[in-house]
């Protein structure tokens, strides 16, 4: 069955329940489950049906079991649901599933429930397409207005980072279509940054990490002031020259560590704007990630509808999330970070924590060809690994 098929499918099964419904929506809580539930609240919102959205950290049995007991009479799960179809299917009502992890039946329909998934339809879930973009695949069949959403749908991509060295399969399908309908503009080669000081916004920084600098505010200063440039500018006051100068540092810095060419290309590259975003799509990204990661799941799915004025209250929550970050990340470049012969690791104090932690020490720390674990103590009291999901650098 095809892609067309398996959406119309779809779009009948969720025709078939009356206007008057409650769509239940159950996504993940990182930016590309966020974006993917605002992507389908705001398609059944034009479509007349109401919605009631949630954010869950883990599909788990125990999270499922409490959906399964709200007796819906409809379900749309987006960025989750195909690793756990077994317990799906056995739901007393309806679903839809759209995802783009692997899934454990190869069938887009088992029972009642549908089951819309990149990896059957010809794209890598991996790197070619997020739930975000497979629920606006969703979305625009359903209605072609929704062809507005598509800015939310790259803002999940890229939460996933599936943009390192630009966008492929569905995601670029999208990509090209928000420029054609001009809901996306591109800004040349800029510097991933924020609007304050290059001294605060460089310590602070954690995508990229930038070690020796991040989390030393003393260090930063001197690193500009050896580049003659003053610290206490933003990067929006310095002129073309400025900016070229700070380019070319920032990146021979993160060169002493041997990182990808990929990861490299990401620093300093094309920034994606939209006039419907509060900011460009990789800080916006950030800020609804560090929403659901710090337990503010509700803040991170109401910017991601479009709250604009709880956008003031997200970015605080990010401020503090990579404060938290940073402190950790010291703690690891000062010797924290573990080495035997064939791995690194180290221990966190949250397992939501370390999955971070760890994908910003493959990327961005000294290149040691291991993959990097991190052990944190479990809701239930066990010890957990967590391996990072970046391939190790050079293989």
């Amino acid at each position: 069955m095809n892609i067309e098929d398996i959406l119309k499918k779809a779009i009948e099964s969720l025709s078939s329940i009356p206007r008057s419904t409650t769509v239940r929506v159950v996504s993940h809580y990182d930016t590309d489950g966020a974006t993917a539930a605002a992507i389908l609240c705001k398609a059944l919102y034009r479509g007349g049906y109401d919605f009631h959205a949630t954010l869950l950290k883990h599909p788990f049995e125990q999270e499922l079991s409490k959906i399964k007991e709200e007796n819906n009479d409809f379900i749309i799960f987006s960025d989750m649901g195909s690793g756990q179809i077994e317990l799906i299917r056995k739901f007393d009502c309806p679903s839809i599933i759209i995802d783009h992890h692997q899934p454990i039946i190869n069938e887009p329909i088992v029972d009642s429930t549908i089951q819309i998934n990149a990896n059957l339809v010809g794209f890598d879930g991996n790197y070619e397409a997020s739930g975000s973009s497979v629920s606006y695949l969703f979305a625009k069949t359903l209605d072609k207005k929704n062809r507005d959403l598509s800015p939310l749908a790259l803002t999940g991509a890229i939460g996933d980072k599936q943009h390192l060295g630009g966008f492929s399969g569905l995601n670029r399908i999208i990509f090209e279509e928000a420029i054609a309908d001009g809901f996306i503009k591109v800004e040349k080669g800029k510097l991933k940054i924020g609007d304050k000081s290059l001294a605060e916004e460089i310590s602070y920084s954690v995508d990229p990490y930038y070690t020796s600098l991040s989390g030393r505010e003393r260090n930063v200063e001197k690193f500009l002031k050896e580049i003659s440039i003053e610290s206490n500018k933003r990067y929006n006051d310095l002129s073309i020259a400025e900016r070229k100068k700070l380019h070319s540092a920032l990146v021979l810095k993160l060169l002493e560590n041997k990182l990808q060419p990929e990861i490299i290309d990401a620093v300093i590259k094309d920034r994606y704007i939209s006039n419907d975003l509060p900011d460009d799509l990789d800080r916006f990204s950030d800020v609804i990630d560090a929403c659901g990661k710090s337990g503010e799941t509700g803040l991170a799915l109401a910017i991601s509808l479009g709250d604009r004025e709880k956008y003031i209250q997200a970015k605080d929550v990010e401020q503090g999330h990579r404060k938290l970050l940073i402190e950790h990340l010291k703690v690891l470049e000062d010797g924290e970070l573990k080495e035997s012969k064939n791995i690194q690791y180290f221990y966190s104090p949250k397992a939501s924590i370390g999955s971070v932690l760890s994908g910003i020490v493959m990327n961005y720390f000294p290149y040691k060809g291991k993959p990097t674990f991190s052990f944190s103590v479990k809701d239930d009291g066990t010890m957990g690994p967590y391996m990072s999901p970046v391939e190790p650098q050079g293989s």
